[in-house]
């Protein structure tokens, strides 16, 4: 499959082992010595791939691709980084900066052949699953830590299973999930079974696997259980889950973590409708502001609810100062649930089911029926 790659590296000798390697093999190739030549000529030549070396001069390669990753013209655009630096942080470090692949000095020829196949025709398969996409995907992701997201995507499911909606709750997370302690889930596989795949390996068979029935008839993929589990994962593989998740039910509800990194920021940018959660306190209110700031700079087409979760009881900010601080309507104010929370958990049952008259639940069930009806409020 003859593709456009762009080779970027300062080292005159690799560069040329690299294109005679590439050309053999009929790709076309064009090169950058540094790194805001390799950033510029990503952006204009439109190439299918790019090998990217970290040591370069201007940018370094873990600057280009974070950059890459963060331009919605490239976001998805396959990377391997390429560096003499062989230690495991050092690929971790890629990775989250959104390298698909990392391969370490010296290169062999018949291995970066085989990586480069590889992504090429994994990135075909992601375009042709986004083309065909049928479900729609609801992120849910906190302004900070702490502040209910996990239990409002919890209950919008459930909600929404119980109005017979085909559903999935996905718990995209890298570190200890909670999803499964809500539902008293006892799950033997986790998302963290998917970090070990290659993207192209993450089939709808493969993700099928990792389901966890519930008793309100929505299937869960629950996030990593032990610390052994923890890890990031790149946007090659929250394309690949999304494009299976969203090929396998109508509706995907995500569970994000609040710090995002590039996988986190790729379901965003694939999202069709964003719920920014945050308390009414004034260090959450501001994160808020900034968090959405951030969505819209992805697209301003991307349908965005803001909802405070008033787990204290008592309001540290009204609303009217919230939405001038947001500059923004508020979606929702969800009210305390702290007389039912506890008896949720330990029947492993949501509030809109173990109680469905309760004004959290009523609540949660006007958000849904809103996010299906209308388009986000915006001040």
């Amino acid at each position: 499959m003859p593709a456009k790659i762009l080779v970027a590296d300062d080292d005159a000798m690799l560069q040329r082992l690299i294109s005679n390697t590439l050309k053999l093999e009929q790709h076309e190739v064009i090169v950058a010595t540094n790194g805001p030549q390799a950033l510029e000529m990503a952006r204009t030549e439109n190439p299918d791939l790019v090998i990217l070396d970290v040591m370069m001069p201007g940018l370094n390669g873990f600057d280009v691709c974070e950059a890459l990753r963060k331009d919605p013209a490239t976001t998805t655009l396959p990377v391997i980084m390429l560096s003499g630096l062989g230690q495991v942080q050092e690929k971790i470090m890629g990775l989250k900066a959104g390298a698909d692949e990392y391969l370490t000095k010296p290169i062999d020829p018949r291995e970066l052949l085989t990586r480069v196949e590889m992504l090429l025709v994994r990135h075909k398969i992601l375009r042709q699953s986004a083309a065909v996409k049928a479900g729609r995907v609801y992120s849910v992701i906190g302004a900070k830590g702490g502040v209910g997201a996990t239990t409002l995507a919890v209950n919008l499911t459930a909600h929404m299973a119980t109005m017979g909606k085909d559903v999935i709750l996905l718990e995209f997370r890298p570190d200890y999930g909670t999803v499964a302690v809500q539902l008293n889930l006892r799950p033997e596989l986790s998302l963290a079974t998917l970090r070990e795949l290659e993207p192209v390996a993450i089939t709808e068979q493969v993700v099928t696997r990792l389901f966890q029935p519930t008793s309100f008839k929505a299937r869960v993929l629950c996030g990593p259980q032990k610390a052994a589990e923890f890890g990031p994962f790149t946007a090659g593989h929250a394309g690949a889950l999304l494009a299976r998740l969203t090929a396998l039910a109508d509706f995907v509800i995500v569970d994000l973590p609040p710090a995002a990194d590039v996988a986190t920021e790729a379901i965003l940018k694939s999202s069709d409708q964003i719920i920014v959660v945050l308390e009414p306190e004034i260090s959450c209110v501001a994160a808020a502001a900034q968090r959405t700031a951030q969505i819209m700079s992805y697209s301003n087409t991307l349908e965005t609810h803001l909802v405070c979760v008033n787990r204290q009881g008592a309001m540290m900010l009204s609303v009217r100062e919230i939405e001038s601080r947001l500059g923004r309507v508020l979606t929702s104010v969800i009210p305390p649930a702290t007389d039912v929370m506890g008896v949720a958990v330990q029947y492993g049952a949501p509030i809109v089911i173990l109680q469905p008259t309760h004004v959290f639940a009523e609540h949660i069930q006007e958000l849904t029926g809103l996010m299906q009806r209308t388009k986000a409020p915006v001040a």
